[in-house]
């Protein structure tokens, strides 16, 4: 699409969502292409501004769209008829026209529907950075869920959707690598059904690694809790291998020193 002279690639990204996180001024129009430019461009085809106002072009179908032609429209006005000197470039011009007084007439109607939906993403948007405290009221725990732990507070926000992730393991590595804020995450089999994650995260101090411990104990209860099948057992570790063995630096066993 284009957003202000700038070209962005958003393949299906629905417009709702990137407005939402957008500053964009509510004094806005909307401008409907049609669902056929579906074929050829994103759902949010451009952001410009048209005397100083913001004007979002979609491909959607617009109120116009859904109604038949003939509504607006003789039927047949570009076919030639031999009773007259007919003009096709002056008729098509004169079609082209009256289409688009048709279209600007139900542009605010558009709008206003568009900004209805927008709303809506506003909405959802916040309930998602709350942590989805409806969510998890509604859930009852047995274990310890303080979202004073900085990591539980984060993975909290996914237990909407842990009926969809649940046991998919190469997923969860990827939202561990994230709550977790570090860069790489190893998980190997110590027995059939047992997990070990190898948490690799460099120059921590013996205070650092103590704190990140203890805080992993408790967050890998409840991650194990919510997200991995209930006949898995698991542990953790969090490694250092970069550290090289040097006297006076901080040697941490079994973090970045073994014997």
């Amino acid at each position: 699409m284009k957003y202000l002279n700038e070209s962005m690639d958003l393949k299906e990204v629905k417009a709702e969502t990137l407005l939402s996180l957008w500053n964009i001024h509510k004094d806005f129009h909307v401008r409907m292409e049609g669902i056929f430019s579906r074929n050829y461009a994103e759902d949010l085809i451009s952001l410009e501004n048209e005397d100083d106002k913001p004007v979002i072009t979609l491909s959607r179908d617009s109120i116009f769209h859904l109604f038949p032609q003939s509504l607006f429209f003789t039927e047949n006005k570009l076919k030639e008829d031999s009773k007259r000197r007919f003009d096709f470039k002056k008729e098509y011009a004169e079609l082209k026209k009256q289409k688009q007084e048709v279209k600007t007439f139900f542009q605010p109607f558009d709008t206003e529907c568009f900004k209805l939906n927008l709303e809506l993403e506003h909405r959802l948007n916040r309930l998602t950075q709350a942590g989805n405290e409806i969510f998890n009221s509604i859930f009852p725990d047995d274990i310890e869920t303080d979202t004073s732990n900085r990591y539980i507070a984060k993975i909290k926000r996914l237990i909407p959707y842990a009926s969809q992730i649940r046991g998919n393991l190469p997923l969860l590595i990827d939202i561990l690598k994230n709550v977790l804020d570090v860069e790489k995450i190893e998980m190997t089999k110590i027995g059939l059904f047992h997990i070990r994650f190898i948490i690799h995260k460099e120059g921590l101090s013996k205070k650092e690694y103590i704190d990140m411990d203890n805080d992993l104990a408790l967050f890998f209860e409840y991650f194990q809790y919510r997200f991995l099948p209930v006949e898995q057992k698991f542990d953790f570790r969090i490694k250092d291998y970069k550290q090289p063995f040097t006297l006076g630096a901080t040697l941490i066993l079994d973090y970045n020193t073994h014997l």
